[in-house]
């Protein structure tokens, strides 16, 4: 595959790249420091325009790639999706169809709306906090955005926000996702004559990819003047990353997303046919990698309903893992039938498929986890090599499950995550209030509905960011004078 930036500013300074098959064109170091020291004037025109004009641009990208997508256009980029990512055909027509939702100006609007204190006209002009004092925020940029493989709508949503706050912004796709980012951006083209808003940015977006050993990323990393850097994805890059950005020096803001994991949790008055389902489909979602997934289960309650729970949760398992197929190799195959006898012989209950197609897995264990055993003897069964897997540990009360949660980050099972980000509640009320108090302190980012554990509200930071703060910084006016009494 050739892989050439997608720019509306002009053209760009590149050199050739080669990454296995894939024939690249990265932007070499000029052609980056010109496009970010452009990008700097670019920002101060776009600030300068209504934050309703700005959205209406991305509502006109969203529009089109809706019409695209209704009229069959868009087959060629599924199937080029499908076949790098190795997702089923049906979750990538799912992603397809949340592009619409997350390209919607009254979606960003809100997510502004909630992050910015003053709000989304603080974007505009200064806008009263307390009597006499403002405040008005402006782009951080430019903005240098690494986004992950595992799915491409986390790509989207910093992007589109970075955009939306005024910032010339840098996209760095992953190979796998590259085309179908490129596809949604590139109708910028279609609609920067509409409006001076488009006009602007058009020009503010730069989308390339660069190689892990390039001199460019390097260069954009540790020489070239961003405001802002924002990474997706775990070790070693991320160290790696963190290390060149040290060496810069006009010192961008650093902020990491991930890597993390979901944790779902039902109580036995709730272990319905709905949870069952709700842990079914978000454990065949996206293969368990998204930071989301849930990747270990906790039933609070007597042995024999987890069990009945296990034997619900099997048949949904059943349903929907036969709609979305995958293709898993005779390896990851032998790994996974390894694990579930490991477990076997450690005491757990174990269901499975021997559908090839849709090998799920469901272990019941009481009173503790015996996924550290089964990774020890099969060390490639870790957090990212298990898929379609869920072991359910049994406890008979709350705050046991909370100690569980607590202990994942030290789990060999979890190695290489930092901790729960996403746990998916079926509780009763009273119970889920004592979950909460137990573990909020845990550092989880989210607390949701089982069966919505994919599912993100526009209003909702970011694993414990605000995006809209992270890529803009607060200026602070004051008319009134403070009191000096006492200080003199």
């Amino acid at each position: 595959m050739e892989m050439k930036p997608l720019y509306f500013g002009g053209t760009l300074e590149t050199v050739e790249h080669r990454a296995g098959d894939d024939r690249i064109a990265e932007i070499n170091e000029a052609g980056l420091m010109h496009i970010l020291r452009e990008g700097r004037a670019l920002q101060a025109e776009l600030c300068g325009i209504p934050l309703e004009e700005r959205l209406q641009v991305i509502d006109w990208l969203g529009e089109i790639w809706e019409n695209k997508l209704q009229a069959g256009e868009l087959q060629e980029a599924k199937r080029r999706l499908t076949e790098s990512t190795g997702y089923p055909s049906k979750l990538i027509d799912l992603e397809f169809s949340l592009v619409r939702k997350v390209l919607s100006s009254e979606d960003i609007r809100s997510n502004i709306e909630t992050s910015l204190i003053g709000g989304s006209l603080a974007l505009e002009r200064f806008v009263p906090i307390a009597e006499g004092e403002a405040v008005r925020h402006m782009p951080a940029g430019p903005v240098f955005i690494i986004s992950s493989g595992n799915s491409i709508i986390p790509t989207l949503i910093p992007t589109t926000i970075s955009l939306a706050t005024g910032n010339f912004t840098l996209l760095k796709p992953s190979l796998s996702n590259f085309s179908a980012i490129e596809e949604i951006f590139s109708s910028l083209e279609e609609v920067m004559s509409k409006s001076p808003a488009a006009h602007l940015m058009g020009r503010s977006l730069a989308i390339g990819y660069f190689a892990h050993d390039s001199p460019g990323l390097d260069v954009a990393l540790a020489r070239a003047p961003l405001g802002v850097i924002n990474f997706w994805g775990g070790e070693p890059a991320r160290t790696t990353v963190a290390q060149k950005v040290a060496r810069n020096s006009h010192h961008p803001r650093f902020f990491v997303n991930g890597p993390l994991t979901g944790i779902a949790i039902i109580g036995e008055e709730r272990a319905d046919e709905s949870a069952a389902q709700g842990l079914a489909l978000n454990t065949i979602l996206y293969e368990q990698q998204l930071c989301s997934s849930p990747t270990l289960a906790i039933f609070i309650g007597a042995f024999d309903k987890a069990i009945e729970f296990a034997k619900m949760t099997q048949n949904h398992l059943e349903t929907i893992g036969t709609d979305f197929k995958t293709h898993p190799s005779d390896d990851a195959l032998f790994v996974t039938n390894s694990a579930r006898k490991v477990m076997l012989f450690r005491g757990s209950t174990v269901f499975a498929s021997s559908n090839l197609e849709n090998p799920w897995t469901i272990v019941v264990t009481k009173d503790h986890s015996n996924l550290d055993k089964a990774v020890t003897s099969f060390p490639s069964f870790n957090v990212h090599g298990r898929r379609r897997f869920i072991e359910i540990v049994v406890v008979d009360d709350p705050e046991k499950a909370a100690s569980l949660v607590n202990s994942i980050p030290s789990m060999p099972a979890f190695h290489g995550i930092d901790k729960v980000q996403t746990v998916g509640l079926a509780l009763p009320n009273q119970v889920n209030e004592e979950i909460l108090w137990n573990l909020v302190p845990s550092g989880a980012y989210r607390f949701v509905p089982l069966e919505e554990m994919f599912m993100r509200s526009p209003v909702e930071p970011y694993d414990g960011v605000a995006l809209a703060s992270l890529f803009t910084y607060s200026v602070y006016e004051r008319k009134k004078h403070v009191s000096l009494e006492g200080m003199v």
